[in-house]
């Protein structure tokens, strides 16, 4: 039977934009900038890891609210993950969110059901990162969602579109919660970094969900952003080239360089990706190429690791 995971939230919060981030990834501008409210429910299907997965986005109107508290058990019974997004930009309807969450809260305790729930404070933009206002009345909205944590596994994101690893990240964090061993991966990255003084160690599955990551502590978002772009448009040249190995070399804004290689890793009908950054040694890029090479020593202990999250 699929995982149930579901996105909800009031009208314009954004449930169906993240959604169609997720799933088109590569040129989903376009299709955002088109996006209709949602009627009542949209389903689809994925898979993750070999399990299979429904996920539901829930029109938020006013008029399917109601529809979906005046029958819970139909809608909402049997959800496994809960994504609650919520529009970081419209502060006067907190109010409202907060208590149509307490709502839906309210029918998984009287089931005794007690999914973990991810909160997305969406819209998080770029523009406003810097907003005090803003921030200071989010922060003050994850204080007052903090009385969920006594019976919910409750976490927090900044999301937004123009960010699309904020995105990404989100969905990968609240999915590795269904599984028991994804912090192994990370744990394993922590380890191999040691060995190579790595900037960064990331594994993605071919939809681009985190399955692991490791990354130095100093390292700036911008930064961070910096790599993953870069990363998308190399897996868009691998997928277009069929190349199962792609090495390259970029700069940060501060002109300080670093070199990677994203490698295909495949286990039956499954692709993952394999991203290891570190910095550029400019005086001598021989060493760099070498440390490079030497990542495929710790191969072995990654596939042995994924065999293991997949049985």
């Amino acid at each position: 039977m699929p995982k149930k995971v579901i996105f909800i939230g009031l009208d314009n919060a954004g449930k169906t934009s993240i959604i169609t981030t997720i799933t088109k990834r590569f040129g989903f501008e376009e299709e955002v900038k088109n996006l209709l409210p949602t009627k009542r429910i949209d389903r689809d299907m994925f898979k993750f890891l070999g399990l299979e997965f429904v996920r539901m986005d829930f029109g938020g109107q006013e008029q399917y609210r109601e529809q979906y508290l005046k029958n819970p058990g139909k809608y909402l019974g049997g959800s496994d993950l809960i994504f609650y997004v919520v529009d970081a930009q419209d502060p006067d309807r907190y109010i409202d969110t907060i208590d149509y969450l307490d709502q839906v809260l309210l029918f998984f305790k009287e089931v005794k059901e007690y999914p973990p729930i991810a909160v997305l404070f969406h819209k998080f933009d770029p523009s406003i990162l810097e907003d005090k206002e803003i921030n200071q009345k989010v922060l003050t909205l994850k204080q007052a969602l903090t009385k969920y944590s006594n019976d919910f596994d409750i976490f927090f994101f900044e999301t937004s579109i123009y960010d699309l690893k904020s995105v990404m990240d989100a969905f990968s964090s609240g999915l590795s919660l269904l599984f028991n061993k994804m912090e192994l991966v990370s744990q394993l990255f922590e380890e191999i970094s040691k060995n190579y003084n790595a900037v960064l160690i990331a594994l993605f599955d071919i939809k681009g969900i985190t399955i692991g990551e490791y990354y130095r502590g100093h390292l700036h978002i911008q930064e961070k952003m910096k790599i993953y772009d870069a990363y998308i448009n190399i897996q868009k040249k691998i997928l277009l080239q069929d190349r199962n190995v792609y090495e390259f070399s970029d700069k940060f804004d501060n002109g300080h360089r670093f070199s990677g290689v994203v490698e295909v890793l495949k286990f039956g009908s499954m692709d993952f990706y394999l991203l290891f950054i570190i910095d550029e040694n400019e005086k001598d890029l021989g060493k760099t190429v070498e440390v490079l090479d030497k990542i495929e020593a710790a191969k072995p202990q990654m596939e042995n690791l994924i065999y293991q999250i997949i049985q």
